[in-house]
């Protein structure tokens, strides 16, 4: 019988996958931007394998309230193939609309930034997010931005995405593929979790020494070492031992047929919604054939 299942849940994703894709042929007509995901069995397979890994990786996370080094690494298996979840706390990286102006500027100067000084980085930062149109010292707001084809930034309020940043103003694009990598909006405490975070991320910490970022990034998975419960309290702060509850989950699936796919998902925990957690930001980020 569930073999039966199997087949009968298998031929329904085909069906509603194939409707999916002509509804989206339609959309692309009115919108030629948007990216047409391939029809086909193999491609429906393995986005069905990465939609149920991400779902599997939200429920154990915070419906069984599993830690997240129970769920990294993790293997789920199924029918069609297994997805691996790769699973890392969010506040590992700053946050652009929570984090200090001195993190900020910290992180902007560890990443050797060239385009901006690392205080009008952080500067800039704040004029985007804050609510008024006063500029701070080395900061830009809506005035600075007009004649460069950015009208109506900053939109003073709070980042809705990181690739936001791309239009900072003075803000190269180098720049932001440097500082990209190790940061957020879904940071709620703007703190850096020392499990999760890099040791570049650690080296923002105002006058965080080498040895010290190192020895935090050797002992992530240590939280009951006396040495590490030392270095959090001495950069009390900017480090914070609070569980998380925001997470970035990178999913990589590989069917039976040989095809592979990976997608990353950030999801965090809600209190209001019927399933407790809620999906912030969902990308399928490349397939591999046969």
């Amino acid at each position: 019988m569930r073999r039966d299942g199997g087949y009968v849940t298998l031929a329904t994703l085909v069906v509603c996958g194939l409707l999916a894709g002509i509804v989206s042929t339609l959309v692309l007509s009115a919108q030629p931007t948007l990216v047409l995901t391939r029809l086909g069995v193999d491609d429906l397979v393995t986005e069905n394998l990465l939609d149920s890994g991400a779902t599997a990786s939200a429920y154990l996370l915070f419906t069984e309230d599993k830690d997240a080094s129970f769920v990294d690494g993790r293997i789920i298996r199924l029918p069609t193939g297994t997805v691996t979840l790769q699973v890392a706390a969010e506040a590992g990286r700053l946050d652009l609309n929570t984090s200090p102006p001195d993190l900020l500027k910290g992180l902007f100067k560890a990443v050797a930034g060239q385009s901006l000084s690392p205080d009008a980085f952080a500067a800039r930062v704040i004029d985007w997010r804050d609510g008024d149109n006063e500029r701070t010292p080395e900061g830009a707001e809506r005035s600075d931005y007009r004649g460069y084809g950015t009208s109506g930034l900053p939109t003073n309020a709070k980042f809705q995405s990181v690739g936001e940043l791309r239009f900072l103003r003075g803000l190269s694009e180098n720049d932001y593929m440097r500082v990209e990598s190790f940061l957020t909006v879904h940071n709620r405490s703007g703190m850096l979790y020392p499990a999760s975070a890099s040791r570049k991320a650690l080296l923002a910490i105002p006058d965080m020494s080498e040895a010290d970022a190192t020895t935090l990034a050797d002992l992530r998975g240590d939280k009951d070492s006396d040495e590490r419960q030392a270095l959090v309290k001495k950069y009390e702060g900017f480090l914070t031992d609070e569980r998380p509850t925001v997470y970035r989950v990178k999913l990589v699936a590989h069917s039976k047929s040989g095809r592979i796919g990976t997608a990353e998902m950030v999801v965090g925990d809600a209190n209001d919604s019927p399933k407790g957690y809620v999906v912030y930001a969902w990308a399928l980020t490349g397939s591999v054939g046969r």
